[in-house]
């Protein structure tokens, strides 16, 4: 228990994934906070998803569905309220079953291109970062061109000082030299949902560091008796934090708060809670 002390309360920091959220779904993330210091439970919110389309992998166009398109054209007072409170804002880019994605075969042109559209969008909209999902691509595999995209993210001069997350699982051949994905990625979020802390190791021996690891947990499938396990064990293994995937899909305010609590208690001990404070 003695590790439980050290991390004070909430200096872990969490990140929640939101599906296709609604504008009051993002403001709603503000207003879980920890009771005794009144600070946000959550440090980071990835808006989930955007998309990169194409006919073929050197024709990528980002496309914004209608749930994102509401928030960043309509509703952006959302995401000022979460980062006036200290939360930063992500957007997810991820396959749209077509034939153009992160990870395609394409050319260095393209793979710059690709990313200079994302790094646009994220100033034009005032974000703090990008996170990558590579999935649901009808092409995939290619470890250069999916190096090429995150190198081009990261060397962008106006994405200094911004965040460079992924979605991590079953994806070793992006973690091997010499286009270890580890050198781009600022943060990783492990995905499996199996519970295991055992799953963020090998991002470490590819040279992630624990402090920019946290691990996955679905409401739709660990109950929060098992969460509050879970990032126990997170937290004892040393990583960062955890990751809440769409808990809008799956819980009330109420439940919301209560699952919350069980992981701040095993953060930063068993009188800790977390509470929606309007």
């Amino acid at each position: 228990m003695a590790m439980l002390a050290s991390f004070g309360a909430c200096a872990a920091r969490n990140v929640v994934f939101l599906n296709n959220p609604s504008p009051q779904d993002v403001k709603d993330i503000a207003h879980y906070r920890v009771k005794s210091t009144g600070k946000p439970f959550f440090s980071d919110l990835v808006l989930f998803a955007a998309n990169i389309n194409g006919s073929t992998p050197n024709t990528p166009v980002l496309y914004y569905n209608t749930e994102m398109s509401t928030i960043l054209n309509q509703n952006i007072d959302a995401v000022r309220q979460l980062q006036n409170n200290g939360i930063k804002v992500q957007i997810s880019y991820l396959g749209n079953h077509q034939n153009a994605g992160w990870s395609c075969n394409m050319t260095s042109r393209t793979a710059t291109r690709l990313a200079n559209a994302m790094v646009a969008d994220v100033i034009k909209y005032g974000l703090d970062g990008i996170s990558v999902d590579d999935e649901y691509s009808t092409c995939s595999g290619s470890a250069s061109s999916f190096y090429a995209v995150l190198k081009a993210i990261r060397a962008h001069p106006y994405f200094g000082g911004k965040t460079l997350s992924k979605a991590l699982w079953s994806d070793s051949q992006y973690f091997r030299s010499p286009y270890n994905a580890a050198n781009q990625l600022t943060e990783g979020y492990e995905m499996t949902y199996a519970g295991s802390v055992g799953y963020l190791a090998p991002y470490v021996g590819y040279g992630m560091a624990k402090s920019s690891l946290f691990l996955g947990i679905s409401p739709e499938f660990s109950s929060a008796s098992q969460a509050r396990s879970i990032a126990q064990s997170v937290a004892n293994g040393g990583y960062q934090g955890v990751m809440i995937w769409a808990p809008n899909a799956f819980l009330d305010r109420t439940a919301a708060a209560q699952y919350y609590t069980e992981i701040v208690k095993a953060q930063a001990g068993a009188t800790e809670s977390v509470e929606y404070m309007p």
